[in-house]
Parts: C-alpha cells; structure tokens; sequence
C-alpha cells in the first residue's frame, strides 16, 4: 500500500513550485494528433502510430511525467530517425500453445509489440483461464501500467514486465551490469479504481531524474551513485558513468530484493522469450513479458471481489500520521488524476518539451500548433 501524498506546499520547495507552474496545459486532442503527424512522418503506419500516441498520454493522464509525451521526440522520433526502431515491423508469433506464446517485435515501436502481445495473453485467458505471452526483439515500450490494465475490462488481472536499459548496478558492485527493469500489475477491485502497481526495479525510475534535470533539481542521496560509488545528487551527471541502485539501495535497506526482482524480470522477459536479457540486449533493445488471469477461471467473480473489498476496508482502516488523510491503494491516486485530466481536456508540459516538439515539427514539416490553442 501506499501513504497518500503530502500537500504540495510540503512536497516541495518554493523554487521548485515555481518551476512546476511554468507547465503549459496542452489539449489531448491536439497533443495526440501532432504525436501522430511526427510519427507517420517517420514512416510509421497510421494505426501504430495512434496506438503509441495514445500509450504515450495515458501516462501523462495519471500523471507518470516521466513515462508520457516528453519522450516523444527525445526517445521515439530520434531513434525512428537513427534506425534504431523499425517503423515497419512485422510484429509475428514465434511460438504458440494454448495458453501461452511468443512474439518476435521486429525491433518495432515496443507500444505496438506490447499491445500485440497483452491481446494475445488475454485471448488465451478468455479460452484457458491463464495466458503468458513474452515478446522479444522489442523496443522500448513506455509505462508499463497501460499493458497489464488492458486486462481489466475483461475481468482479467493483468501483469506486464520488460526490461530497462542497463544502468543498475548491483549490490556490492560498481558497474552497469544489470538493467532499471519493469513490474506492473492491474487488478479490478469492487471500488471505482482499480489496483495497479507499476514500479521499476530500481530505487526509482531513470524518468525522474530527467524529470530532474529538466526542472533544474538536485536528487535525493540514495537513488544513485557516481562511478566511484560516492552518492550522486546531480541529475546531469548520471551519464555517461553514474549508477542507478536496486530498490532498497544498500545491502542493509533490502538492496537484494530489487537485484533479485530485476532478474525475476530478465527471467520471465529476457531469457523466457530467448530474445535477451538486459545485461546483454543491445542499447535501445528490450523484451518484454505479459500475462492475463481470468478471475473466473479460479474464483466466482463476486467471492474474489468481496476479498478484495476486505482487503481494501482493512488497509483504509488503518490509523494515519498527523498530516495524512487516508491511506491509499496503488493506482487510486492515478485514477483519480486521469478523471480530472480527460474532464479537462488537457495535461501539462514542461516548457522544454514543447521546444523538444517544435524542433522535431520544423525538422519533419510538422505544423506546431500546439502551445497559444485554449486548453
């Protein structure tokens, strides 16, 4: 579970609310249709390129800045231009069983491969009860979370795993030997929310510090390291030599446990799907893995409900600390978020990105019309 999130005036310094306000609220609608000119600029067939731009603003709906349209043009629009993503893929099964497959990406658009992939795990639930689905010679696919709630409206529990680019170092080392791998999991629950976990290995994401470095913040101790192991609080220097840690930081905070998740993901993604894990995926590679559970295959969907409203009401019961509200279930905060954001309209962006957007638009011959339009 998680601890609703302090107010804002606590959370953050005045300089740093400051650097927040200067966001520009940026109409989804415009948003999705110039995410979709730059990309089928770039060779990228019309319906894959909606479906990325939509992946692409689901993580900016639920808040996840570090997951959203800001890597439109540093990530996707320039490694469509070096090569380093297919923009043609052809996304095929390599191997199939009743319930479960493998999908070979074509080093296509991850959001294509991955969207491919969960529709064919949660097809396999539908006939099965269960359906795992790992998918290789991928590329990288955005949030995890939007792939293991593509479940959810089939009264499935979803999970979605891939691996990161290889910037973690492990316990006791010093050296990218490993990779800032990815753990989603939706489930439904009988509240207006559903349950969605999605966390990376790492103490924390690699986003947030480009989130970081994009607001002129230093970071925590405790997430990085510099090359000689000393603590590094400078987002700017995290490359080309600096160090993400595994969740729990050092040996004593349960380090072991976020190395030993990393690998269960290069298991199930990596080795699993035979395309690689992430200490030997080539830069910008991935593979992923994906899984759907159909509640009914295991339980009456009312009995599973009513356990997980049990859940829910104890966890909630719970007394809080002074300055706490109520305590909140993952994906709660999210949801509540992305409600606000689609009645709105729009989602806010860092000015910097925006200039990321109107170079690549005068670079493709994409009309820019995104900033001055009323939100």
């Amino acid at each position: 579970m998680t601890v609703s999130r302090s107010p804002p005036a606590v959370r953050y310094t005045a300089q740093a609310m400051a650097q927040v306000a200067q966001d520009v609220p940026v109409r989804t609608d415009l948003l999705l249709n110039f995410a979709e000119a730059l990309l089928c600029k770039l060779g990228v067939p019309g319906d894959d390129a909606r479906v990325t731009a939509r992946i692409l603003l689901q993580a900016d709906l639920r808040g996840v800045e570090s997951h959203g349209m800001a890597h439109l043009a540093d990530f996707y629009v320039r490694r469509l231009q070096t090569g380093h993503v297919n923009p043609t893929p052809d996304v095929r099964v390599t191997s199939d069983a009743p319930a479960a497959a493998t999908v070979d990406g074509d080093r296509g658009l991850g959001f294509v491969v991955g969207q491919r992939a969960m529709r064919i795990a949660i097809e396999k639930a539908e006939a099965t009860g269960v359906g795992f689905v790992t998918a290789g010679n991928s590329t990288h696919y955005g949030a995890g979370a939007y792939y293991a709630m593509m479940a959810l409206e089939h009264d499935m529990i979803g999970l979605s795993m891939t691996t990161g680019g290889r910037l973690m170092t492990p316990p006791g080392a010093l050296g990218r030997a490993i990779g800032l791998n990815v753990l989603a999991v939706a489930a439904p629950t009988p509240r207006a929310f559903p349950y969605v976990l999605d966390m990376a290995t790492s103490v924390v994401a690699a986003g947030k510090l480009e989130i970081a470095r994009r607001r002129g913040r230093p970071v925590p101790e405790g997430w990085a390291v510099a090359a000689d192991g000393s603590p590094l609080t400078d987002p700017t220097a995290l490359h080309p030599d600096g160090l993400m840690l595994p969740l729990g930081g050092t040996p004593e905070g349960g380090a072991f446990k976020g190395f030993g998740l990393t690998i269960m993901v290069d298991l199930l993604a990596g080795a699993l799907s035979g395309s690689g894990t992430s200490a030997e995926l080539a830069p910008f590679a991935a593979s992923h893995a994906f899984a759907a559970l159909r509640i009914d295959a295991f339980a009456p969907k009312a009995a599973y409900l009513a356990r997980m409203e049990a859940l829910i009401s104890t966890v909630k019961a719970a007394p809080t600390l002074a300055g706490v509200d109520e305590v909140r279930i993952p994906g709660e905060l999210e949801h509540a978020l992305a409600g606000e954001r689609n009645a709105a309209g729009a989602v806010p962006l860092h000015p910097k990105v925006l200039e990321g957007f109107r170079s690549a638009a005068g670079e493709l011959g994409v009309p820019f019309d995104l900033v001055g339009a009323p939100a």
